[in-house]
């Protein structure tokens, strides 16, 4: 091949690469949102993520430094005689001017930046959008429908868990009573016609236990069972049947 077709195919492979950069730039810069306020899936593009795209940028800067380096090695006669035609004695100068000015333009943007700390913390819907803050009120909400729906999952838990307990288990006593676990001591009471508070002590609960909690929640407390409760009750009926 001769040198021109070289420089051809170089310069070819140079507008390729520099083009590419240009195009992911814009991409990055105003349709792929960044920040942390931007939710993660919205950061893909065509199957790819932000950051795999700054990759192919990278990679493709790598390619045009490459390329460019090797236009400049190919047209270097060129290069080295026309700057002395245009600067005459000063054209190595020049030169070296031009090979140092993309690194003194970068400390020179770096220089100028303005510097605001903290101010792209809230950026994330789209380049240069600051997300707007929660007002309080939104906040509040948010947090009360956190609690509701923590306690909506505690409540299907404990229904759960109070099936499991009195499954089996809610078939009539030999008194001919219904026990299950949402019953509570007052309930007993009233259909054993026997006081609540002598089921619970005869239950070993405390004192202080409220008798209107259902059996299933006591019994998570206490560590008895439904037939315990059973056999409690059958117990004090016998004994109310012989003082009778």
């Amino acid at each position: 091949m001769k040198k021109s077709d070289w420089q051809y195919l170089v310069d070819t492979f140079l507008f390729i690469s520099i083009a590419g950069i240009a195009v992911i730039g814009f991409l990055m810069g105003l349709v792929i949102p960044k920040g942390p306020a931007a939710p993660e899936s919205t950061k893909y593009f065509l199957g790819l993520h932000r950051h795999q795209w700054s990759n192919i940028h990278f990679y493709l800067s790598i390619a045009f430094i490459v390329f460019a380096t090797i236009h400049i090695l190919l047209g270097w006669k060129w290069i080295k005689n026309k700057a002395r035609q245009t600067f005459k004695n000063r054209g190595n100068t020049a030169l070296i001017f031009t090979a140092i000015a993309p690194v003194l333009l970068v400390i020179l943007l770096w220089a100028l930046y303005p510097r605001t700390p903290g101010s792209y913390e809230g950026y994330g819907a789209r380049a240069g959008e600051r997300a707007q803050p929660q007002p309080s009120a939104q906040r509040e909400s948010a947090s009360r429908d956190e609690k509701n729906e923590i306690q909506k999952k505690e409540e299907i838990h404990e229904a759960e868990h109070e099936q499991k307990l009195t499954r089996g288990i809610s078939a009539e006593d030999q008194s001919g009573i219904l026990i299950t676990g949402r019953m509570t001591l007052h309930d007993l009471g009233k259909k054993t016609r026997i006081p609540a508070r002598r089921i619970a002590d005869k239950l070993n609960l405390p004192s202080t236990v409220s008798l209107d909690d259902s059996l299933g929640r006591l019994r998570r407390r206490f560590g008895f069972t439904i037939q315990d409760v059973r056999d409690a009750i059958a117990s004090l009926m016998g004994k109310k049947q012989r003082k009778s």
